[in-house]
């Protein structure tokens, strides 16, 4: 009977942290090689702020990455949930207005970006069963986001493919749209041989094979907030989507690329936990790898 209390103390006190920790934001710095001809990159991965028009916290502190970073980046991925409702349009806009890339801002839509957030009970239970289906809820203003992202000069790719001319060589991004809403499409993804550099964008992450099987360099993701609870020593619970726990979130090398997947900026109004997952944008390093380096084992 003695341990009682202690287990209601510890259960309280693991709560109270996981309704704390998605305000326990950071940036971190990850550096990766790649192919042997491709330039040395900057890219700033933005993923899943969930904004609304409440959240103030997590606007402001958007705001602010430019100082954080402390140089402006040569690419910004967004890879989607930028919004959980209408209300988060404009916060989010404001946010973003202050970032600048040097070759280029891109982006590609979550299911948050064509639906508002409804509550319902799969709404929490979700994160603890894996159930993925998509429920009917109201349309977003997905015009309106696009509009003032593109206004920005952000630049979406919905199922297509940009090039960037460097003095390197053709970087190539190609996005797909959201599969957990099976809207996405994979007929453009492929690469040159003039391609120095090739990556690929998708919100949730089931369309990673394909890139890396055309032989893309890094494919950036988010969408399972790399899984929101995470048991210690043993890691996500689901994903939420086809990807397997493992790679839930964070960079992993895949076959000859690699994927990584943000653990994204917020989450679901009507999931408002973390644990052991705190909430990041994700400064990459692409560099290019020595003539006879095996590039498996450099990522930090």
């Amino acid at each position: 009977m003695k341990l009682l209390p202690a287990t209601l103390a510890a259960g309280t006190g693991l709560a109270a942290y996981s309704l704390a920790e998605p305000y326990w934001l950071k940036l971190i710095e990850r550096s990766l090689v790649t192919g042997h001809q491709g330039p040395t990159l900057t890219t700033l991965h933005l993923s899943d702020p969930h904004l609304t028009g409440s959240d103030k916290r997590l606007k402001s502190w958007i705001g602010r990455l430019p100082d954080k970073l402390g140089k402006v980046p040569d690419l910004i991925l967004g890879t989607g949930d930028f919004i959980d409702n209408d209300s988060g349009i404009e916060p989010l806009l404001e946010a973003f207005a202050p970032l600048d890339a040097r070759l280029g801002k891109f982006y590609v839509l979550g299911s948050h970006d064509y639906f508002q957030a409804q509550f319902h009970i799969r709404s929490f239970k979700k994160y603890f069963t894996g159930d993925n289906r998509v429920t009917k809820a109201p349309g977003a203003d997905t015009h309106r986001l696009e509009e003032g992202l593109q206004s920005q000069g952000w630049i979406p790719l919905t199922n297509r493919s940009e090039t960037i001319d460097t003095a390197s060589g053709t970087i190539r991004l190609s996005g797909v749209d959201d599969p957990y809403l099976k809207r996405h499409r994979t007929t453009h993804i492929s690469r040159s041989t003039r391609d120095v550099l090739a990556i690929g964008l998708v919100h949730a992450p089931d369309v990673v094979s394909e890139y890396l099987l055309a032989g893309f360099d890094l494919v950036v993701g988010g969408h399972t907030h790399a899984g929101q609870v995470r048991v210690p020593f043993f890691g996500a619970l689901v994903t939420n989507c086809n990807l397997p726990a493992a790679l839930a979130g964070g960079l992993h090398r895949v076959g000859e690329g690699w994927l990584h997947v943000s653990p994204g900026l917020g989450q679901g109004r009507y999931t408002p936990i973390r644990f052991n997952c705190r909430p990041e944008a994700t400064l990459l390093k692409l560099e290019p790898a020595v003539p006879g380096e095996d590039r498996a084992w450099r990522a930090r």
